[in-house]
């Protein structure tokens, strides 16, 4: 496996429709791009967590992954906590590549999206 796999990572949460916004956009960009293994994955109380779906690609060969937070800003969790997790299975798993990308609530582009929703 040479390409990064790309982990959708998303909050969580108790209620199990909250999910469907989420398992959407994962399918839709798995569908645009069946060349790329894209796994969507959970912070907190959902299965697969962001380590469980990073040991499980790593079992199967990949070595490089690209974590996409599925968060409008960057709190505590993006700060603190995600990085904590990303160091621990750098230890863990040492040749291993993972790259932290900006939450998508920061890009321009959905910024955009929001803008042209609201008005």
């Amino acid at each position: 496996m040479t390409d990064a796999v790309q982990l959708l990572l998303a909050h969580g949460s108790r209620d199990p429709d909250w999910r469907q916004p989420f398992e959407w956009i994962a399918a839709d960009l798995r569908a645009a791009h069946p060349e790329r293994l894209i796994v969507l994955c959970y912070l907190e109380m959902w299965s697969p967590s962001l380590p469980e779906a990073i040991h499980a690609a790593y079992t199967q060969g990949a070595r490089s992954f690209q974590v996409t937070p599925l968060f409008w800003s960057r709190g505590r969790h993006l700060r603190d906590d995600v990085p904590k997790i990303v160091q621990e299975l750098l230890s863990e798993l040492p040749d291993c590549a993972i790259v932290i990308d900006p939450p998508v609530g920061e890009s321009d582009i959905v910024r955009a999206a929001v803008l042209r929703l609201l008005a």
